[in-house]
Parts: C-alpha cells; sequence; structure tokens
C-alpha cells in the first residue's frame, strides 16, 4: 500500500538505537547524519535525541542560558559538551536547537496576539559566591551563557563526563558547584579563561572523584586554596593538570599536587611564582610522569636536577622562557630520562651546543626537537643530533642565527627517517644545507621554510628529485624561488599543501604547474604575489577540485574573472582570504558566496560586501579591521 511503512515498524526500539550510535560514530561526529536521522519520523527522532552524545555549543548571545536549556532537555543522554564564547551560534557545531518560537494565544481583539510566558518551574535563581567576579549590577542582561543555563545543563545531563567551558566570563563557583552536584561521572573539566573561585574547584574535588583531566590554563580567580582543595579530594584520579596564567597560585599547591597525584601523566606549568620548590615536590611525588611542559622564570636547575632523579618515564619535555638554568639541567635530564621523544627548548638563553650532546648520546629514541630562539647553540649542537639520534621524525629550529649549513650535513646522513623539517629566520641556511636533507632523508613528507632568503631553485629541484612523499611545502617569503623549482616540485610530488606567500618570483606559469600536477591540493597559500593573475586562479579552478582554504590577499592583479573560474571548479572552498585585491569588487565577492555552499570564512574588506551578500553569508564574513 502507498504510504505505509513496512520496515520501521518491524525494527525493535534496541535495533534502531544501535544504527543510529554507529551513525553518530562517523567521520566529524556524524552530526548531519544524526539531524537526518531525526526528520525520519518521531520514533527516529525520540531515539536520537536519546542517543545524542557530543554537543558543542556558542555561549554567546542574549539567549545562550535557554539554548543550553534546551539542549540538557532534547539531548538527556549527552556525555560530551564544549560550550565556547568565542563562538557563534552559526560556527557551533552542536546540537543545540533553535528556541521554538512560541505559537501565538488569540485574544478577543483580532488585532493583538499575546506570547506564551515562560512557566515558572523553569525558572533558576542563581546566587554568586562573594569571591568570584561579580554580575552586571547595571540592571542589563548578560549576552553570553551564566550559571543559569550551566545549572539547567547539570540537573539535564546527569551522566555528563567530559565537559569545556572556554572563555565563558560569566560561569562562577556557582554553575560548577551544581555540576558537582549532579555530574559524578565527570572524568574530564576544561575551564579556559574562566573566573573561577576556589569554593567551585573544591566543590568539583569532592563531588567529581572520577576526574581525570583539568584545564585550567587562565584561571584568574583561583588560589592555592582552590587547587590544593581539588586535588586533596580527587588527586588520586588525575592523570593530566595544566595550570598557566593563575596568578595567585604558589609553590603550596604543586606541594600538593606532587603530595596527592601519585597517577599524573601530563603536567603543564606556567607561572611566575613557581621556584624550584615546587617543580622538586612534583617530580618527586609525580613519578608517573610522561609529558612535562614548564614556564617558570623562577626555577632553575635544582629543579631540572630533580626531574631527572626521579621522573625516569618522561617521554615529553617542553622547557619555556628559563632564565636561570644551564646545561647541568639537561644533562641531568639526559641522564635520568632515557625514554625521552619530544624535547622543546625555547628562549633558554643559557644552552649551550654541550647540552644537546648529552641529550643526543643518552636519549637514543629521540624523535621530535623544537630550538626555539637559543641563540647560544651553534652548528656543533645539530651534529650531535645528526650522530646520535636516527629516529629523528621532526625538527623545527626557529630563529637560530648560529647553526651553518655543514650542521645538516650531519641530519642528512644521520636522520634518514627524518619526515617533517620547519626552519624559521635561520639566516645563515642556504641551498647547500637543503641539499643534504634531500639527499639524505627521503622520507621527508613536509618542509617549511619562512624567510630563508639564500633558499632557492637549487632545494626545489633536489627535494622534488629525492623526496617524492612531499606532500605539504611552505616557503614563506623564500625571495630567490621561482616557477622553475616550483615546476620540479609539481613533476614529481602530488603537493597536498602549498604556501607560496611573499616568493616574489612566482608568476602564472609555475601556479599553471602545480594546479597541473597537484590535483589533491587542498590549501593554497598565495598572497603577496604581486604579479599572478586571471590566469593562475583560472588553472587552480580546474585542476585543484579539492582545495578547501585559499588565502590571495595583495594580489592587484587577481579581479573577479579569475575569482569567478576559481570558484567554479573549487566548490569545496571552506574558507578564503583576499583582502587588498584592487580589482577584486562586490561583484567577485557575490560570486565566491554563491558558488561555495560550504564556505564558512570569508575574509574581505567590508565596503565589498552588498547588503544581498551581507544577508546571506553574514556568520561567514570576516572584516579587515582597518582603524587600527
Amino acid at each position: 500500500m502507498r504510504g505505509a511503512d513496512l520496515i520501521n515498524a518491524a525494527l525493535p526500539d534496541e535495533l534502531l538505537d544501535d544504527v543510529i550510535r554507529r551513525v553518530g560514530a562517523g567521520p566529524g561526529g556524524g552530526k548531519r547524519d544524526l539531524d537526518a536521522c531525526a526528520l525520519v519520523c518521531r520514533r527516529w527522532r525520540r531515539l536520537e535525541r536519546a542517543s545524542r552524545r557530543t554537543a558543542r555549543l556558542a555561549a554567546s548571545g542574549e539567549r545562550a542560558d535557554e539554548v543550553l536549556r534546551l539542549v540538557a532537555e532534547r539531548f538527556p543522554a549527552l556525555a560530551d559538551v564544549s560550550v565556547d564564547e568565542r563562538l557563534t551560534a552559526a560556527g557551533a557545531g552542536g546540537a543545540a536547537p533553535r528556541p521554538r518560537r512560541a505559537r501565538p494565544v488569540h485574544s478577543t481583539s483580532p488585532f493583538r496576539r499575546r506570547r506564551r510566558l515562560p512557566l515558572a518551574s523553569n525558572a533558576i535563581h542563581i546566587a554568586r559566591f562573594p569571591l568570584d567576579q561579580p554580575a552586571v549590577d547595571d540592571g542589563s542582561e548578560r549576552s553570553c551563557l551564566t550559571d543559569v543555563g550551566l545549572t539547567h545543563l547539570a540537573r539535564g545531563c546527569r551522566g555528563l563526563e567530559k565537559l569545556s567551558l572556554i572563555w565563558c566570563s560569566a560561569i562562577s563557583s556557582t554553575g560548577l558547584v551544581s555540576i558537582a552536584e549532579n555530574c559524578k561521572n565527570l572524568t574530564s573539566l576544561d575551564l579556559q579563561a574562566c573566573y573561577i573561585g576556589d569554593p567551585g574547584l573544591i566543590a568539583i574535588g569532592e563531588g567529581c572523584k572520577l576526574l581525570k583531566n583539568l584545564n585550567m590554563r587562565f584561571v584568574e580567580g583561583t588560589t592555592d586554596e582552590g587547587l590544593i582543595g581539588l586535588v586533596k579530594s580527587c588527586g588520586q584520579s588525575l592523570v593530566s593538570l595544566s595550570v598557566a596564567t593563575c596568578i595567585w597560585l604558589t609553590d603550596a599547591s604543586l606541594r600538593a599536587v606532587g603530595s596527592h597525584c601519585p597517577n599524573l601523566k601530563i603536567l603543564s606549568v606556567d607561572s611566575d611564582r613557581i621556584q624550584d620548590d615546587g617543580v622538586i615536590s612534583v617530580a618527586k611525588g609525580c613519578r608517573q610522569l610522561k609529558t612535562l611542559k614548564l614556564q617558570c622564570i623562577g626555577a632553575g636547575d635544582e629543579a631540572l636536577d630533580a626531574v631527572g632523579l626521579f621522573c625516569s618515564l618522561l617521554e615529553s619535555l617542553s622547557l619555556n622562557n628559563f632564565e636561570r638554568f644551564t646545561d647541568r639541567s639537561l644533562s641531568s635530564i639526559a641522564k635520568g630520562c632515557k625514554n625521552l621523544t619530544d624535547l622543546v627548548l625555547n628562549d633558554c638563553q643559557l644552552l649551550t651546543d654541550s647540552s644537546l650532546e648529552y641529550v643526543a648520546r643518552s636519549c637514543k629514541k629521540l624523535a621530535r626537537l623544537k630550538i626555539n630562539g637559543c641563540q647560544n647553540m651553534e652548528t656543533a649542537a645539530l651534529e650531535h643530533i645528526g650522530r646520535w639520534c636516527p629516529g629523528l621524525l621532526e625538527l623545527s629550529l626557529i630563529f637560530c642565527p648560529r647553526i651553518q649549513d655543514t650542521a645538516f650535513l650531519e641530519i642528512g646522513r644521520g636522520c634518514s627517517l627524518l619526515r617533517s623539517l620547519y626552519l624559521v629566520d635561520c639566516s645563515r641556511i642556504s641551498d647547500n644545507a637543503l641539499c643534504h636533507i634531500a639527499q639524505g632523508c627521503k622520507n621527508l613528507t613536509e618542509l617549511s621554510i619562512r624567510r630563508g632568503y639564500e633558499i632557492g631553485d637549487k632545494t626545489l629541484i633536489s627535494v622534488a628529485e629525492n623526496c617524492k612523499s612531499l606532500r605539504e611545502l611552505t616557503l614563506q617569503f623564500c625571495e630567490r624561488v621561482s616557477d622553475a623549482g616550483l615546476s620540479a616540485i609539481a613533476e614529481n610530488c602530488s603537493l597536498h599543501k602549498l604556501n607560496l606567500c611573499g616568493c616574489a618570483l612566482i608568476t602564472d606559469s609555475g601556479l599553471t604547474a602545480i594546479a597541473r600536477g597537484c590535483p589533491d591540493l587542498v590549501f593554497l597559500d598565495i598572497s603577496v604575489l604581486r604579479v599572478i593573475g586571471d590566469i593562475a586562479l583560472a588553472e587552480i579552478g580546474e585542476g585543484c577540485p579539492k582545495l578547501k582554504e585559499i588565502a590571495l590577499s595583495h594580489c592587484p592583479e587577481v579581479t573577479d574573472v579569475g575569482l569567478g573560474h576559481l570558484v567554479r571548479g573549487c566548490q569545496q572552498v571552506e574558507s578564503c582570504q583576499m583582502v587588498y585585491c584592487r580589482h577584486i569588487t562586490s561583484a567577485g565577492v557575490a560570486t565566491i558566496i554563491s558558488c561555495c555552499s560550504r564556505l564558512k570564512k570569508l575574509l574581505v574588506e567590508e565596503w565589498k560586501v552588498s547588503e544581498r551578500s551581507r544577508r546571506r553569508a553574514g556568520p561567514v564574513l570576516s572584516f579587515l579591521s582597518t582603524g587600527l
């Protein structure tokens, strides 16, 4: 019979629920597919709502609390919720429903309609803790999520396991107390840039005994009392802790972490008030540590000596802006942490070549090394890595003016497994260095060079001949690179990402070669290429149908015609930047909006956007600020 549903009625709820859960486990959370399931019929909608597990929501807007209430009512099985005040409602990819419009109630007058008032039972009155950020007292409503909305979420989704509150400026300890009272299964809590006082953290510790992950980056309202109270209650379960720019935290907090968190494996601390004593306490008490990130100006060699002595399982170490520790510290780390695979050294001014020699000789498992602004390190430092670390996979050198070409001869000889190389502001590195890398590291998949003023076509030709697996190439402001080198890359390497920003010698010819040789390209930055024109864009449109992100700012010769050819072929574009393109007009902007249905971000001058384009694509538009 026409219109009869013979299959749906025969399927039990348990089977449909399993089908919907498998749909939700697809790529990207399967949100679009879940939304489609909810539109099949009322039964499917009911089951889909009962099985939805993840939601990503915006916390901005005057009705943010109401949105969170509706989410909690409609999707009670939510286990993972992320709320970000920086997102717009259109940019959030979660399960936020639109607040339902109240139906009009007809009165005796045909010209008047009254909206149905909200029930009094839905109202929640919240009193803030006195130590938390004070509420707005000017009589106006907040235009973001408050404790009221968070309380609705806590009461509606009691099975919550992961909660992220990013930049939610109106949330206080009161909201966290509601979470602690209702969400006993909470295992992960992210409070980045929220103003939370001590009572909220203490309540979380007392109510959420299963808490494993806690992020307190930029939580300015917390003192030692709050963190100590939390770790005393749930420190046994804590596995990951991140504390950054919490200005009231001192060594007392780290002493508590060392005493009560024996199972801690990941710790990130960024504080000017932490001294040697706090780090030593953590090293002695948290011997299961595998990842340690420190930015503590007050700590020195004694602190890192303790890390090397007690944290033998350490695999990843990041040291940032240390002004007091010397080669002695890395010597201690190298002796005690034989399993070290990742090492990051940022602005450690007192380190010399000797420190990396200690690491290279002792830490044979080293796979990723980043050196940023360590100006006393010279060529010998990298030569030690090349001789003793054959398993190196990633190497990043940023502002290392004393490292010269000969260092890369050893890297090319000894690190044949190298897959990623990043060079930024390394003024003494030339084509010879990169040729050594290309000839010895044939597994290279990513090469990024920024402001490599001595790098030219010789490098690209050697890379093209030897590194057939190269997929990502960045050549920002490499002024000696021309079409010849780019053509060699196009012939031999099927690139996925290409950044040519500021390579002044590149013309339409070079980009034509890329378009014809790299059909899988998904990212392209051709900003500040002042001689390219519409021919290049037409070729890219024809040859790169998978392109998703493109930047063509400061390209004065590009016009609406070329842009039209580009977007007609590249209809999967999600992000486009095109400021200071003098020949692109409002018509070109309208073209990209109409042709690219998946567009998520368009950066352009505001005066080029017509009212019609603004209505059609308002949420995806970003405007260049010209008033700065």
